[in-house]
């Protein structure tokens, strides 16, 4: 039954991956290629046009090859005081979309083809000389190729973290960081510290997601922490952070260097962890450069430039602005400099409405943080936490936008900005106040909700339980659901034993992996079987067999994944010999070794299934003497090892016989266990049990 129900979903998994994978490389292909256009040489179009004493001139542009309709800088010098300042593209006067003191983001026609473009300042009468422009065409692949690879950096980065982290720390540290998450405020600490030095809440959820899948800390301290993981993170452009995106190689290089030293599991799992932070900052690195074209389109400038917290609409507008801009960037340290930019740029946005935008950062770290949310229970869990969490600081953030804008006013001296044509605007005193007042807003919302994290987190296990509704209460007859399920449980192991043998004698790998998941199937089986059922069965008669029997095979699953490991590494070893043509065949003798051994574990669990089918004790004698039968293989595997062989790859051949020979033997002394426990209880039980 087990094994139906999980064939259905692996197969679906399988096609899935090969239907994603030939979609994004058929997309990938289809989408344009821009190339930009021949190289320009900027004295082509100096001298020719300007007179020798001019002093209005254009000093730069950025990009400095751009796409059609896309919006660039025009920066210029010399231009007098109070006049006008407009750009030109050939004779096309191009629409300004910001302005500040040397510098216009304007918007190129789209209309225009490839190749070189003239762009001139005006200032009155007097002209500056042309400035070359390179227009491309647009290149899709590039955006989309850093997505999809960032993504997928991210994902592998945090499961490598995650298998680190809990290789690294000891019991010490486990504890250490348990005692730290059961205080709300340490924890809103850790999580400060965590964003400071990652910049990024989406990292920074990645790391606490890669803790809680390690087990090393619990879903409500997690999403206490994400709380202060926004403040650490608003705080990297006042705060140089210690693992920047942009060294995300050199991390990944250090890591590589301790996997390949690693004397020792934990040197492997320092490496690991170290290589998994390495990931995930180089993911967003690569994952930022696929978000550029929506970010710099010029729709969505002229859209924010228009921006005015003056109502409570126009309040929750600019908070799923924010929000947006905070999921695509990873993070609200970005969005704090793009929100001093355009403040300065447009000269139209007061503090108010720039604090507006930021307050949706709580919403948008949480949305940012699902890419990075690995799958399992308790991930899942802190996933919805981070939602809710967000959700409701950029509710209490954006409601009470005008006390914090009051408070920076009071706090923070000097005037927040001074907007008069021609003079620039005071960037250092409206940064002041804006980082005072968002700080102290996400501070704000963070303390307010910190208590509330354990009531939501005790609600959504009770709104959205994971565990499937139990069947059993509207089941009379508890001891034939155990055994039933038991018999499922021990056909699977059976199942499971048939393709072992090929793989262990012919190298098949496809034989393993159909093992692996009838195995797998058994697992699920068991571990329902122990998490409900048998907790319900009574403690004497067959409830009592029944509930021995259930954990008897817990131990034979654990010894049946050992016949499988040593089964794969046995094909490993004699891969690794196959330059050796008389290496890589078993000898005759150890075939028949696996083959006896095989048909006897075999008989064993037969045996097993019959007695509990049948309510009636194991024949202990026959399950001796296949234990004997068992134990004397073993003991002829260890004398071919001792044989005196001359050959050292043959020799380790009947080491790696050896390996698979005592999985056997000790998946044998396991079903002799139960074969006993079997006898043993079903003789002592009541008459009517035995029928």
């Amino acid at each position: 039954m087990a094994q139906a129900e999980h064939r259905p979903r692996r197969s679906f998994r399988l096609v899935s991956a090969w239907v994603a994978s030939c979609l994004i490389v058929l997309v990938y292909f289809l989408l344009p290629d821009g190339e930009p256009a021949a190289t320009l040489d900027a004295g082509h179009f100096s001298g020719a046009d300007s007179a020798p004493e001019q002093r209005l001139d254009v000093v730069a542009v950025s990009p400095t090859d751009a796409v059609a309709g896309s919006a660039v800088t025009i920066s210029y010098e010399g231009a007098p005081e109070r006049v006008p300042v407009r750009a030109f593209a050939g004779k096309e006067e191009l629409p300004v979309l910001a302005r500040r003191n040397g510098a216009l983001v304007v918007r190129l026609p789209s209309d225009l083809p490839v190749g070189r473009v003239k762009l001139r300042v005006y200032a009155g009468d007097e002209r500056s000389k042309p400035y070359p422009l390179q227009v491309k065409t647009a290149n899709y692949r590039k955006p989309f190729r850093n997505l999809v690879g960032g993504f997928a950096l991210l994902i592998f980065g945090i499961g490598i973290l995650a298998r680190g982290a809990r290789g690294a720390a000891g019991l010490g540290n486990a504890n250490l960081i348990a005692r730290l998450g059961r205080r709300g405020p340490a924890a809103l600490g850790l999580g400060a510290v965590v964003g400071a030095l990652a910049q990024s809440t989406t990292a920074a959820a990645g790391l606490l997601a890669g803790l809680v899948s390690s087990s090393l800390l619990a879903v409500v301290p997690a999403a206490s922490a994400f709380l202060g993981a926004q403040i650490g993170a608003a705080s990297a452009p006042l705060v140089t952070g210690l693992i920047d995106p942009r060294e995300g190689l050199l991390v990944i290089a250090i890591g590589v260097l301790w996997l390949g030293l690693s004397a020792d599991r934990r040197s492997t799992a320092i490496g690991r962890f170290v290589l998994g932070a390495g990931l995930i900052a180089f993911g967003l690195q690569t994952l930022r450069p696929g978000f550029e074209p929506f970010i710099q389109d010029p729709r969505l400038l002229s859209f924010v430039a228009s921006l005015r917290a003056d109502s409570v609409v126009h309040v929750a507008v600019c908070s799923l602005l924010g929000a947006a801009l905070v999921a695509v960037l990873q993070g609200p340290a970005p969005v704090v400099v793009l929100v001093l930019m355009l403040a300065q740029t447009t000269a139209e946005w007061d503090l108010k409405t720039a604090l507006a935008v930021l307050s949706g950062s709580g919403l948008g770290a949480a949305f940012g943080a699902l890419i990075t949310t690995p799958a399992g229970r308790s991930c899942r869990r802190l996933a919805q936490l981070h939602l809710i969490l967000g959700a409701g600081s950029t509710v209490v953030s954006a409601l009470t936008v005008g006390l914090w804008a009051w408070l920076a006013d009071r706090i923070v001296p000097g005037v927040p900005q001074e907007i008069e044509w021609g003079k620039r605007v005071l960037l250092p005193n409206f940064g002041l106040h804006l980082g005072a007042a968002f700080a102290l807003s996400q501070l704000g919302a963070a303390l307010l909700l910190l208590p509330a994290v354990p009531f939501l987190a005790r609600k959504l296990e009770h709104w959205f339980p994971d565990g499937r509704p139990g069947e059993l209460s509207r089941v009379g007859d508890v001891a034939g659901v155990v055994r039933s399920s038991l018999l499922r449980v021990l056909a699977a192991h059976r199942s499971g034993l048939e393709p072992l043998l090929d793989l262990a004698l012919e190298g098949r790998r496809e034989a393993g992996r159909t093992a692996e998941h009838r195995l797998a199937d058994a697992h699920d089986e068991l571990e329902a079987l122990l998490a409900g059922p048998v907790l319900r069965l009574e403690k004497e008669g067959e409830g009592h067999v029944l509930g021995r029997t259930a954990f008897g095979c817990l131990q034979l699953e654990r010894a049946l994944d050992a016949v499988h490991r040593q089964a794969e590494r046995l094909i490993d070893r004699r891969v690794a010999l196959s330059a050796n043509a008389e290496a890589r065949l078993l000898p005759h003798q150890d075939e028949d070794t696996l083959r006896k051994l095989h048909t006897l574990l075999a008989e064993g669990v037969d045996a097993l299934m019959r007695s509990i089918e049948q309510r009636s004790p194991a024949d202990l004698d026959l399950a001796r003497a296949r234990e004997i039968h068992m134990n004397g293989l073993e003991a002829r595997a260890r004398a071919a090892v001792l044989s005196g062989e001359p050959e050292p790859s043959i020799v380790r051949l009947h080491l790696g016989v050896l390996g698979l020979v005592d999985a056997y033997e000790a998946a044998g002394n396991q079903v002799y266990r139960l074969s006993e426990s079997l006898a043993a209880s079903y003789a002592k039980s009541s008459p009517a049990a035995a029928v």
